[in-house]
């Protein structure tokens, strides 16, 4: 980052017209008191606030008729020098407040040390804080929180002044007393420079409306007309920068460029293909809504490809005064600006509408589609390759910055993420790539902002560099929503009511909110709708894969009928169904090789494999060549993304769904049509002769054997609601397709002579991987199709004890992917029941509902493995733990593989559960030492290891567990009675009794509620706060515990305690996604 200038560089850059001033500036710095003319240091700070005040005063002219960047540095310089003197004349008000505590005159400084001191410390601590930069991520609500949220630390600096080997000697040599004086008198400086530079920059905002744009001031005129009242097309944005814009006449190469890009905004904002017969689709200027978003700054290894990253992060509702503050802003040359989001959230056409409503008389905007260019290729030859294809001859960047007058180049590199997938290189270093790309072009004197777009998950493929600005686009809320209807219907008024059809209500669509939040999929409902109001006409109660059948449906037809309009009503539907298979491949590849996309060659192997009838094959496709098989299939629906690079003179595609659930939903559709087509199949060879072999499951085993169906919970829930929509009120067909599944799953790991082969490998798989995926699928099938418990005897029928046939088929699972695995395990449950006490215990499969997770049902069958007699032990079937939380997922997994040594150590553990809480498994994280520990490994340490020992390590561990919580639940009474019983052995060590006895205290006056529940009744928590009484300060805490205890004993168990209110140490989130999984389970 480039070194942010001093207050001796301010008052140059500001002032370099200005020979006094410049003079000023270097005596500053280099001369004594003497040199600058001043005869002490009061005489120093009136000088420093003249010459600042002086050249604020004159700050309209010395801003006009400059270039884009000069102008922003002036403005950057005067914003240094507001601050420096705000502080300065805080200072003066508080030393010459006749209240003062101290007479700093008194002091006895002296004025040449403390010259030196005062402009090296200002300028140290400013340094930080002079760029107003700061407010483009302004702190919730607080305009003047960014520049001087720095500022309570500098007078902390001040008031230590005296304890600093670089503070004058005489304040070093400062009494106690004075130095407190001195810390008071200066805590008052912050308070009074905030109120000196809020007026001073309202009054600078009328001359610099930079400064307004900057803070979005509630009075600036250009900021509220701008961002408030313009709510489509970024016209706000375009207004704000003209505002501040002095204008120019445009170069040749310039103006061809802005003339280019304003076309865009006349353009409909998808193709009029896309358009139903007889509507309009709206302009991009009238349909596009200004973006919401968050803004982040990064650090050292942050990860803004991930949610979780994002959530710290403030919303901003309309970006366009975001943009315009980075934009008015030297820190815009010196990083990229990054913007990411999801497939169909807008970003490409922001940076259309960026090119288009850029002033070009102060900016020169570059729009490259990096989809168009060397993958592989420079910064500067991705630019000018761009730059050339768009005015269709030759351009030279270096040209073409040198004829800019002045204005600022913003470079605009859309589709980061399409330059990565398409071509598979590795540029991890693009970011840092541009940014060394803006310091060249800043030294060579053509300083350039850079705009990068990419898909959020991919941007986990680049480094950031330090504090890169990054905005992720959000979804649509309901107000934009609501905007886009009106847009919409406001376009096609005319039409709608000469085809008697309503607008279409924001309550309709606001059903299905998960596609009405992206702004491409909105305008697919609204398209939809248009064919006689099909959206509203359809039930209430439509479901999510009943909608997506019409959906994709619809969009089918009116595909086929522009290309086949002549078609019969059967060829019509035949037709529209071989459309919709052709893209249920498509999503097959995407899921079998556990991704969101699919290149263009590998979706082409996979048609050849699956639907080899697929493409039309012209007899003579002459000079131009044959469209290739994906292009055939994709092409042709908008709701498909299709990105494109080119590398080695090779143009390469790669396709994803603009909604990954139409891809999940397609992957549930051609499996339940496959499972459907085999029923069919086994029916009609059962009716043909007496006996018939193994079922051909070559079709299903190819689709289901590289990627569990559960691995993705959306394919499953489609799936349920599929199956569902088949067999209500078909209790024969339930059967059957219940018998099937049972006959697959036992015959899976044998080889079936009838299985036909399938040419189809998306991907590498060994054969037990293959055969673990297909029979974890078959089971989630049949947990699915069954409806009721399925015994492991029906599956298992020659086995003498069938959860051991179950465990090795489960090991199998156990080395699906990460993501496979767990949400197996999310789809369905095995439960071994009756191994307590029944005489004939059994293990059942079946559907996951997600209810709480009984410990006997997951490690039950290990009860009597070893032991003949009659058990002593907590009964396991007697205790319940939520199904939320990684002790629920280590236990179902426990049940799923039927793992004996750890179930076994689950069952020693019986009383723990039972009494004193759930969690056994969740890692938790101390802030303090920045260390990793557990709940139950705390309390055993507390309860089993002798008190004396590590006496520190037993205080640390009773703070984790009594820190941060205001409840006394189980767990915490347990804390509590051992440490009633700790007092009695800590009588000889008295500093160890004092540290406990104060943490239980504390924690004691926190609580404001206790658990209802049997275990913590008032005849079981009464003794515990009777034993600790004789070591608490504050008795009537304990007597104001004891009557809430009362006064629960009446009331209804309130359930397991919550125990999210500690620290989770989620890097060591139990959901791994490596080959092999996650630890937990």
């Amino acid at each position: 980052m480039a070194k942010m200038p001093n207050y001796a560089d301010a008052l140059k850059i500001l002032g370099k017209d200005d020979s006094a001033v410049l003079d000023f500036a270097e005596k500053l710095v280099d001369g004594g008191l003497g040199a600058l003319g001043v005869p002490d240091l009061f005489g120093l700070r009136s000088e420093l606030v003249a010459k600042g005040r002086e050249l604020l005063g004159g700050i309209r002219e010395r801003i006009t008729g400059v270039s884009r960047w000069d102008r922003t540095q002036r403005i950057e310089a005067a914003h240094r020098i507001l601050l420096v003197t705000s502080f300065i004349e805080a200072l003066d008000e508080v030393i010459e407040d006749p209240g003062s505590p101290v007479d700093w005159a008194e002091l006895g400084l002296d004025d040449e040390e403390t010259r030196s001191w005062l402009v090296s410390l200002v300028d140290s601590q400013y340094g930080v804080v002079a760029s107003p930069s700061v407010p483009l991520v302004p702190d919730h609500g607080d305009h003047w929180g960014g520049p001087y949220k720095f500022l309570p630390r500098f007078v902390r600096s001040l008031g230590s002044l005296s304890r600093t080997h670089n503070a004058p000697g005489t304040l070093r040599r400062l009494d106690e007393t004075r130095r407190t004086h001195l810390s008071e008198m200066l805590g008052n400086v912050a308070t009074v420079a905030r109120r000196r530079y809020e007026e001073s920059y309202r009054q600078l905002a009328a001359d610099v409306p930079e400064f307004g744009v900057w803070v979005n001031l509630a009075e600036h005129r250009a900021t509220r007309e701008g961002v408030d009242q313009l709510a489509t097309g970024l016209r706000g944005l375009n207004e704000l920068l003209v505002h501040v814009s002095p204008g120019a006449k445009l170069e040749r190469r310039r103006a061809e460029l802005a003339a280019l890009y304003r076309r865009t905004l006349d353009r409909p904002v998808l193709s009029s293909a896309d358009a139903p017969e007889g509507f309009a689709l709206p302009t991009l200027e009238e349909a596009y809504l200004n973006p919401r978003g968050r803004i982040a700054t990064t650090m050292s290894e942050d990860q803004p490809a991930t949610d979780s990253w994002w959530e710290i992060w403030p919303l901003h509702d309309d970006l366009q005064g975001p943009l315009v503050s980075f934009l008015t802003q030297s820190r815009a040359t010196e990083s990229p600006l990054v913007v990411l989001g999801h497939p169909g959230a807008g970003k490409s056409k922001l940076t259309e509408m960026l090119a288009a409503r850029l002033p070009s008389g102060d900016f020169l905007p570059v729009r490259i589609e990096l989809r168009s260019v060397q993958a592989d290729a420079s910064i500067r030859r991705q630019i000018e390759e761009g730059i050339s294809a768009t005015l269709h001859t030759d351009v030279a960047w270096r040209d073409l910055v040198e004829s800019a007058d002045g204005a600022l180049p913003v470079v605009i590199l859309d589709g980061f993420d399409e330059l990565l997938q398409a071509t598979g290189v590795n540029r991890s270093d693009y970011l840092e790539q541009v940014q060394q790309f803006q310091q060249d072009q800043a030294v060579l004197g053509h300083p350039v902002a850079v705009i990068v777009t990419s898909r959020t998950v991919v941007a986990e493929r680049a480094r950031f560099p330090i504090s890169t600005t990054v905005i992720r686009l959000e979804p649509f809320d309901e107000a934009q929503i609501a905007r886009m209807l009106d847009v919409w219907s406001t376009a096609n008024a005319s039409i709608l009511a000469a085809q008697g059809l309503k607008p279409l209500p924001l309550e309709t669509v606001l059903r299905h909110r998960e596609l009405a939040e992206q702004p491409l999929l909105l305008l697919m409902l609204l398209i939809y709708d248009a064919d006689g109001n099909a959206l509203q006409q359809a039930d209430a109660d439509l479901g999510r894969a009943d909608l997506y059948e019409e959906l994709l449906t619809a969009f089918a037809r009116r595909e086929v009928r522009k290309h086949k309009p002549h078609l019969t009503d059967t060829g019509m539907d035949q037709a529209v169904e071989d459309e919709l298979r052709r893209l249920e491949v498509v999503a097959m590849a995407m899921f079998a090789r556990h991704r969101q996309s699919v290149e263009a060659d590998e979706l082409g192997r996979d048609l050849a494999a699956l639907f080899p009838d697929s493409a039309v094959r012209p007899a003579d496709a002459g000079m131009h060549g044959a469209v290739s098989d994906a292009d055939q299939v994709l092409g042709r629906f908008f709701f498909v993304h299709e990105s494109q690079a080119r590398q080695d003179s090779q143009r390469r595609s790669v396709y994803e769904f603009l909604h990954a659930t139409f891809g999940e939903y397609l992957v549930a559709r051609t499996v339940v049509a496959t499972l459907d087509d085999l029923v069919a199949d086994r029916l009609h060879a059962q009716r043909r002769r007496r006996h018939s072999g193994a079922p051909d499951d070559g079709r299903l085993h190819a689709l289901t054997c590289f990627a569990a169906l559960a691995g993705r919970a959306a394919v499953v829930e489609f799936t349920e609601d599929l199956l569902a929509r088949d067999l209500t009120g078909r209790p024969e067909d339930r059967a059957d397709y219940r018998t099937l599944l049972v006959e697959l799953f036992r015959d899976a790991l044998h080889p079936n002579p009838n299985r036909s082969a399938i040419d189809y490998e998306p991907c590498r798989a060994t054969i037990p991987q293959r055969l673990g995926t297909y029979t974890a699928n078959l089971a989630v099938l049949l947990a699915l199709v069954a409806q009721e418990d399925v015994d492991l005897a029906e599956l298992y029928p020659d086995a003498a004890v069938p959860w051991q046939e179950w465990r090795g088929l489960a090991g199998l699972w156990r080395s699906m992917p990460g993501d496979d695995w767990h949400g197996t395990l999310d789809a369905v449950r095995v439960r071994h029941l009756g191994y307590w006490s029944d005489e004939n215990p059994r293990t059942v499969l079946c559907k996951e509902s997600g209810d709480p997770v009984n410990i006997g049902e997951c490690v039950g069958f290990e009860l009597h493995a070893d032991a003949a007699a009659d058990l002593s032990i907590t009964d396991p079937y007697g205790i319940t733990v939520p199904y939320e939380g990684v002790t629920s997922r280590v236990l179902r997994s426990m049940a799923v593989r039927a793992h004996g040594s750890v179930s076994r150590s689950v069952l020693m553990l019986g009383p723990y559960l039972a009494n004193v809480g759930a969690d056994v498994s969740t890692w938790l994280l101390d802030p303090e030492t920045d260390t990793a520990w557990t709940e139950v490994h705390d309390i055993l340490e507390l309860r089993l290891a002798p008190p004396g020992e590590d006496p520190d390590g037993r205080i640390r561990r009773y703070a984790r567990l009594l820190s941060n919580s205001r409840k006394l639940g189980r767990l915490e009474l347990t804390v509590l009675r051992q440490a009633a019983e700790e007092f009695g052995y800590l009588s000889a060590h008295p500093a160890q009794a004092e540290a406990l006895r104060s943490l239980v205290g504390r924690y004691l006056g926190a609580v404001t509620s206790v658990i209802a529940g049997p275990r913590l009744s008032s005849r079981i928590v009464g003794p515990v706060l009777a034993a600790l009484r004789p070591h608490i300060e504050a008795p009537e805490t304990l007597d104001r515990i004891g009557e809430i205890v009362v006064q629960n004993d009446d009331l209804e168990p309130t359930g397991s305690e919550d125990r999210h209110h500690r620290y989770r140490l989620d890097v060591r989130e139990y959901r791994q996604t490596d080959n092999m999984g996650g630890s937990a389970g």
